[in-house]
């Protein structure tokens, strides 16, 4: 018991220092966190349903337009979270803040995700490490800027990230219910990506004896049935969330599989030619999602200070360039790792999202970083976790620049281009980070050196002493 009110004491004390962090940043950054974003869709949705309507009477974006009402596009599941805030706090309720606590949580989350992992023996990580690995996610990644702000689109994103983080806790920690919790928030906020599904229920079939090799043999049958009061229970949170999804289909759209996505391609957007997903989109969001870097504009051919522009036309930039410790994947092995059978469902749930992202029929217009692909960083940076290497400096230099770069494009997206000021600024804030880092990872390294030397010691001391005694009997 007391070593659960210290993880959670730590767990507390790990969110308020996030949020002052968030909250700082994006003060700085001339956002006003006592106000409401932008485009607070999500808060306007809630408050029509205080008022005792569904349809939002005030221009939102992401809308599709049904005799002559205005109806959200996006699942329910923000709103219905915002419902208490804007109850009681009414137009002073701001999405801004609303989001950080999401964005904080996911860190903390994250954080206890890699605790499982390391507990369990699926890696070798200390805690350390695994503050290092959350923290890295939450700001050396496209999670930053995203977070920043409770525009619509981000706020959502935002919020799935914690479902599917909690999805994949509760999964390696068994508990199955809690699991398909995590993937019933994702369907109710971001239904595209409730394809984290995929995890727990690898997870839970090899639990059960299927897709084991015994001796020279691979099994297809379970060792053990489970039983349909079990089943249920582990369903049930998935089964009333697609209800709720079905009858809001239904009472928005007249039509229980329609989730909207197709009538406001039809409505607002008419470039679109070939449905929600095809293989048509599949080159440009390759693109955008590996391929595309920042554009440097030369004023002629000898132009010495070229500018960079990390906007993009807001199309924004591939992965590799918004977190260069996810190239360690190419250029680096992953090692050996306890339990290969996780690390090749961590690898097949990615590849299942990845692909549904690539065929989507937008790129996530408008942003600095390629965001769709923001659903496989969860499993990203568990895999990174399980690679056998240590932290060592090049780990934390390359977590390092993807901190300073996902600085430079909050800046870039929710403010202006960077000035030389805030760049300096950025590369002694992170060079600090980076410099503690790896001095803490040393110090931990020799202190477990130095414990091992003296266990071994103290073992060789043992072995005498049995010996003399021994000698002496004799």
């Amino acid at each position: 018991m007391q070593q659960f009110l210290r993880r959670r004491l730590n767990d507390g004390v790990l969110f308020i220092i996030l949020m002052l962090l968030l909250g700082t940043f994006t003060v700085l950054l001339q956002i006003n966190p006592l106000h409401e974003s932008l485009f607070n869709s999500f808060a306007l949705q809630a408050q029509a349903w205080l008022q005792g309507h569904t349809d939002i009477r005030t221009p939102v974006l992401d809308k599709v337009i049904i005799h002559g009402k205005m109806y959200l596009v996006f699942p329910p599941l923000p709103p219905i979270m915002m419902l208490p805030f804007v109850a009681l706090l009414g137009k002073n309720f701001s999405d801004i803040w609303f989001t950080w606590i999401f964005a904080a949580a996911n860190i903390v989350l994250l954080f206890r995700t890699l605790e499982v992992m390391r507990v369990s023996h699926i890696t070798q990580r200390t805690p350390l490490e695994n503050v290092i690995i959350a923290l890295t996610f939450g700001f050396g990644t496209i999670e930053l800027w995203l977070s920043l702000d409770g525009i619509i689109y981000m706020t959502a994103q935002i919020i799935s990230v914690f479902g599917i983080l909690l999805t994949l806790h509760s999964t390696l920690s068994r508990r199955w219910t809690l699991a398909t919790l995590g993937v019933s928030m994702v369907l109710l906020t971001r239904s595209s990506e409730v394809l984290i599904g995929v995890f727990p229920l690898i997870v839970y079939l090899h639990d059960l004896g299927i897709g084991r090799r015994t001796q020279t043999r691979w099994r297809f049958l379970p060792l053990r049935w489970p039983s349909l009061r079990e089943v249920a229970v582990i369903l049930t949170p998935f089964l009333l969330a697609t209800i709720i999804l079905l009858i809001r289909n239904k009472v928005y759209f007249d039509n229980f599989l329609e989730t909207g996505y197709n009538i406001q391609n039809a409505q607002v957007y008419p470039d679109i030619h070939y449905g929600v997903l095809n293989w048509h989109y599949l080159w440009p969001n390759i693109v955008i999602a590996f391929l595309r870097g920042p554009t440097f504009t030369f004023t002629g051919p000898f132009d010495i200070h070229p500018h960079t522009d990390l906007y993009i036309d807001g199309i924004g930039t591939s992965m590799f360039f918004s977190t260069p410790l996810l190239a360690i994947f190419i250029f680096s092995p992953q090692g050996k790792t306890s339990s290969p059978w996780l690390r090749r469902a961590f690898w097949t749930t990615t590849a299942v999202i990845l692909l549904s992202v690539l065929l989507f029929c937008a790129a996530g217009w408008r942003q600095v970083g390629a965001r769709y692909t923001l659903p496989i960083y969860p499993l990203l940076f568990l895999l990174l976790a399980q690679r056998a290497a240590p932290l060592d400096t090049r780990w934390i230099s390359l977590a390092g620049l993807g901190v300073f770069i996902n600085l430079l494009l909050a800046r870039t997206f929710w403010y202006k281009e960077p000035s030389q000021r805030f760049v300096v600024t950025s590369v002694i804030i992170v060079t600090i980070a980076c410099i503690t880092a790896i001095v803490l990872l040393h110090w931990q390294r020799r202190n477990s050196e130095k414990q091992s030397l003296d266990a071994l010691t103290s073992d060789l001391d043992n072995v005498d002493i049995t010996e003399k005694v021994l000698a002496n009997r004799m």
